[in-house]
């Protein structure tokens, strides 16, 4: 194993390195943090091979699983691992995804390899669609899950069940998360893993230099900025990869780089086909195309080969993404380029007076719901059809409170304290919704009676409405039809010089509230909550491409409407006396923007995570915009007090009259950033932030009409 090592260029270990071989060789289940390039894969792979070697040929196999997010990364590793595994000491190495062919898996099945490599969809699709795949992981000892950090959110809630699945086919593993940094590793672990976990934490950086810039890009759009950046780096012959985080926006950027400056830039997003991807991974790496923008699927570690410049088109939703995404430029010891567009909103705003908070900001926290319904669903689902029989009483509590959806769904049959499979049914299901990087509905994407890609609910509300301009693979389509009853939307292509887009207008009502827990935070009662939330798109506005101006407004003769449970925090601000209506509800509606912005940093998440309503009683409910919820708004129920000193900053510094974009207006505002006024927010804040009075006993029912 020490020959091996050197052979690989490791003479001496780091002491995160020893800490975590020796947590492996105790069999303690443990979490490594470290940054991007410290040597985490040689902290969790080294144990393994020493292990491996030392049993010799009576293992059994095989005896590691090691998962990544998804089937590029897992490949993009699989090199490495096998230099070391396969080129010094003879153990075997393969990885079974959704593309291994099919003479590659029978062979993997009938002799396994020492080390399996593979991504959570296949081993939830596996481990509850096929016996051989159970009889495969049935062995396994230990588990590794690589790129920890991204596991949060609804792909974290998912992943957090199919481990306790693989748990159950297996018997018992150690578990091993590795990860670049976290400021909760331990509590992340602990939910992902179902069981406490020791930490072990390594450097947060990697070595190497970079210049990075904060570009407050003025008047204009953002889009237009970010496309002209891009497209002036790789006329100078750099590679550049550009981030953004909505797959619309991915799009509408390089076509403005293809249309206003002569420069093909690809697109690397969710909701285009596998191969697709693929295609514009290749091209990238081997330098056909110098520019590629993407949305956070390239954040992780793909080997795209050497970059320059990274441009983001906005500042990531943590510290933790700004890391990941700069530090793809520069590799392999060159120094790196990293451009980061801000200016109209208000995080931006915030770091771009105090730049340095910025790069000294504690890493941001991660989160999960693990009793989201609409996900328990389907791995009480997936469990079912892995064991043929379940004691509900046997159950995690998150799983048994789904057994009576399974039988009011038809998908099971309830005998006393068992629950017994209808098999057809339930694999119709479990094929159905057999995704995690999401917990709504799916809406099918239809041109010409074909299915070109899918969009999940909320999101697909906001996205194909009648009338949406809708980009996709670069080709620009316009919505004709949404069916939310059939999931499906009908669009048809239009001529790519179209000069507008489009944004909807809608209003979000809170229906219910059902609290889960409460606390005080000076005057307010917060409660912590299942809420219930009505959305109605109303019609849309039609915005110029490059300043974002209102060119028009549409409305529908009969809104679009959708109703779902997810989970949220609700409370009450006070009224510090103001009697002008328009000017409260101004106030109120305000806040609301607020608060979403600053909990960005405080949390961990991104603009789109997050949504809220205000009502003029001055009833403010921020929720998860997944259905059923993925963990944000608890930590926002958690935090808010320091949620409130950023809230505070952010209105008492902007310059504004009495609103903008650098304090409260919101690019996702249902009503196109109308009834906000900073001022009377800011008065609203204060006097809540100083104001002596009790809390009340609990929380009244909103009044007046709502705001989002």
């Amino acid at each position: 194993m020490v020959e091996a090592l050197r052979y690989f260029g490791i003479r001496r270990l780091y002491k995160f390195q020893h800490q975590a071989i020796e947590a492996a060789r105790r069999r303690v289940d443990h979490v490594i943090v470290s940054g991007t390039g410290t040597g985490k894969t040689e902290a969790f792979l080294t144990p393994i091979l020493d292990e491996i070697t030392r049993r010799g040929p009576g293992l059994a196999r095989p005896y590691a699983l090691i998962l990544y997010p998804t089937k590029a990364l897992a490949r993009d590793q699989l090199y490495r691992i096998k230099v070391l595994a396969e080129g010094r000491l003879g153990i075997r190495v393969a990885v079974l995804d959704g593309d291994t062919p099919r003479g590659e898996r029978v062979s993997i099945y009938s002799d396994p390899p020492h080390i399996l490599v593979s991504n959570p969809d296949m081993v939830h699709v596996g481990l509850a669609m096929s016996d051989r795949f159970r009889r495969l992981v049935s062995n396994i000892e230990v588990v590794v899950l690589d790129e920890m950090h991204v596991y949060r959110g609804v792909f974290g809630s998912h992943v957090r069940w199919v481990l306790h699945r693989l748990e159950d086919a297996a018997g018992g593993f150690t578990a091993i998360g590795a990860g670049a940094t976290l400021g909760n590793p331990g509590y992340m672990a602990s939910k992902l893993f179902g069981r406490e976990v020791e930490v072990i934490e390594g450097p947060r950086r990697r070595k190497g230099a970079a210049l990075h810039l904060l570009a407050d890009y003025g008047y204009g759009s953002r889009w237009s900025t970010t496309a002209s950046i891009i497209a002036l780096l790789a006329r100078r012959g750099l590679k550049v990869l550009g981030f953004v985080d909505s797959q619309q926006m991915a799009e509408l950027i390089a076509r403005i780089a293809r249309k206003s400056h002569g420069v093909t830039v690809g697109v690397h997003r969710a909701g285009l086909m596998p191969e697709d991807r693929r295609r514009v991974e290749e091209d990238f790496k081997e330098g056909r195309i110098k520019a590629v923008v993407a949305t956070p699927t390239m954040e992780l570690g793909i080997d795209l080969g050497d970059l320059d410049a990274v441009v983001m088109a906005h500042l990531p939703r943590s510290i933790s993404s700004y890391i990941q995404r700069a530090g793809r430029a520069g590799r392999r010891d060159k120094p790196g380029l990293v451009v980061t567009v801000m200016g109209d909103d208000p995080i931006e705003a915030y770091f771009l007076n105090k730049p340095i908070e910025l790069f000294t900001m504690k890493p941001d926290p991660g989160y999960i719901e693990p009793g989201n319904r609409e996900i328990t669903r389907i791995h009480l689902a997936a469990l079912l059809l892995q064991r043929g029989m379940l004691s509900i009483n046997q159950l995690p509590p998150e799983l048994a409170a789904a057994a009576e959806d399974l039988k009011v769904m038809g998908l099971a049959v309830r005998a006393g304290d068992k629950l017994i499979p209808r098999w057809t049914r339930l694999r119709d299901y479990i094929e159905a919704h057999g995704g995690l990087r999401s917990s709504g509905p799916q809406v099918r994407i239809i041109e010409s009676g074909k299915e070109i890609g899918r969009r999940e609910m909320p999101m697909a509300l906001y996205d194909l409405y009648p009338g949406a301009v809708y980009y996709h693979g670069g080709r620009t389509y316009v919505s004709t039809k949404l069916d939310i009853e059939a999931m499906r939307a009908e669009v048809r292509r239009v001529d790519a010089s179209l000069n507008f887009y489009t944004k909807p207008m809608y209003s979000i009502d809170v229906v219910e509230i059902s609290p889960l827990e409460d606390r005080t935070l000076g005057p307010l009662r917060l409660v912590y909550a299942d809420v219930k939330i009505l959305i109605t798109v109303e019609g849309y506005y039609v915005k110029d491409e490059y300043s974002g101006a209102t060119l028009s407004e549409v409305a529908y003769r009969e809104p679009l409407k959708w109703i779902f449970w997810t989970k949220g925090v609700a409370t009450r601000y006070p009224n510090p006396g103001i009697t002008d209506e328009v000017a409260l509800i101004s106030g109120y509606h305000a806040l609301e923007h607020t608060i979403i912005a600053a909990a960005r940093p405080v949390v961990g998440a991104s603009d789109t995570d997050l949504g809220g309503v205000s009502y003029p009683s001055g009833h403010i409910v921020i929720y998860d915009s997944a259905p059923g919820g993925h963990g944000a708004s608890k930590l926002v129920y958690e935090r808010l007090e320091r949620i409130h000193d950023i809230a505070e900053n952010i209105l008492a510094s902007c310059t504004c009259e009495d609103g903008c974009p650098k304090c409260v207006f919101s690019p996702y505002c249902g009503v196109n950033n109308r009834f906000l006024s900073r001022k009377t927010a800011l008065k609203i804040l204060d006097y809540t932030m100083r104001a002596t009075a009790r809390p009340p006993k609990s929380l009244q029912t909103p009044q007046g009409s709502p705001y989002a």
